[in-house]
């Protein structure tokens, strides 16, 4: 299967904003909420199946059962799919839970609940159970370039017929330490490195991987190619002119200055206005492109974000 095209089926997103179109609304309330509304994702799995599972973990399965339903697979068997999860900071209200269970209780009542869904892979090992998804399953941790990773992961799985699909997300969630944290740098009086716009943003994206033939890609309704995930220097990077451009921009001056020196000029849509400063941007940014594509605006799109010491990462799409 070396000669597949993949194809992104459907995609899902969920932020304090609402959930898919609305949850990167152009216009901002004035009274911007901080955490998702996850009630809804009571009409995909019961009630009693969640008692366990926190926030990080919910956000996650909620934008993945959206994905599996934007993409037609809802109810579908997807035994065959693997997970490729992406996490900056991971669980991190959940971590300093457990270690408030620790400092208030000793190691001996500390909260193994806390502690177990404290894990990176908590996340994706509760979608994988839930949504019975048999296929590979992998959780990469890095601020910024994480989605790239994770679906360059989720490409080789396809190309090498392992799977079927593959859903591929990122997911962070808020939390009162980090935000007290991202404050704190961002209203230094002088030096600071956060632009002054910026806040701690919490959400999920994720988008479904399917590899289809070059003969058959025409015939199976997909719309929309992944066409290649590039991570290198920023110079190398540059977004071919025809595209459309999306910015998973973290507040971060350095990088601001960076998108301006690699853009030079060039309009691009940037997460930061309603996403926020958000580890895992990238994959919302790639949604954006998606949906550009989807609805015909133009043929080609890209989804770039900036990681540390001057590498980046490109996400390129074309109409199929």
């Amino acid at each position: 299967m070396t000669q597949t095209t993949i194809a992104i089926l459907g995609s899902g997103m969920i932020t304090p904003f609402g959930e898919q179109a609305a949850a990167l609304p152009e216009t901002l309330p004035a009274d911007r909420p901080a955490t998702s509304d996850l009630s809804g994702l009571d009409r995909f799995i019961p009630k009693r199946s969640l008692r366990r599972i926190d926030r990080f973990s919910r956000l996650g399965l909620y934008a993945a059962c959206l994905a599996l339903e934007d993409a037609g697979l809802w109810g579908e068997d997807v035994s065959d799919a693997g997970l490729a999860v992406a996490s900056g900071y991971g669980a991190a209200q959940t971590t300093f839970a457990f270690l408030d269970s620790f400092l208030d209780s000793t190691d001996k009542l500390a909260s193994p609940t806390h502690f177990s869904n404290g894990l990176h892979n908590a996340s994706p090992a509760y979608i994988s159970m839930l949504l019975n998804i048999g296929g590979p399953s992998s959780c990469i941790s890095n601020v910024g370039l994480g989605p790239a990773y994770a679906l360059l992961s989720a490409m080789h799985w396809l190309r090498k017929g392992l799977v079927r699909y593959v859903l591929v997300g990122g997911v962070d969630e808020y939390c009162q330490v980090a935000d007290h944290c991202h404050a704190r740098f961002r209203d230094m009086p002088e030096g600071s490195p956060l632009v002054p716009e910026s806040f701690l943003g919490e959400g999920a994206a994720f988008v479904v991987l399917g590899g289809v033939s070059p003969a058959d890609a025409a015939g199976t309704g997909c719309a929309c190619e992944l066409a290649q995930v590039q991570v290198g220097k920023d110079a190398e990077l540059a977004p071919r002119e025809d595209a459309s451009v999306f910015a998973a921009s973290m507040g971060d001056r350095e990088h601001e200055a960076r998108y301006a020196e690699l853009l030079r000029g060039r309009p691009a849509v940037s997460t930061l206005p309603s996403l926020g400063s958000h580890p895992s941007a990238l994959m919302f940014s790639v949604v954006q492109a998606y949906r550009t594509v989807l609805q015909h605006r133009s043929d080609a799109a890209s989804a770039l974000v900036l990681g540390r010491q001057g590498v980046a990462a490109r996400v390129d799409l074309a109409a199929l």
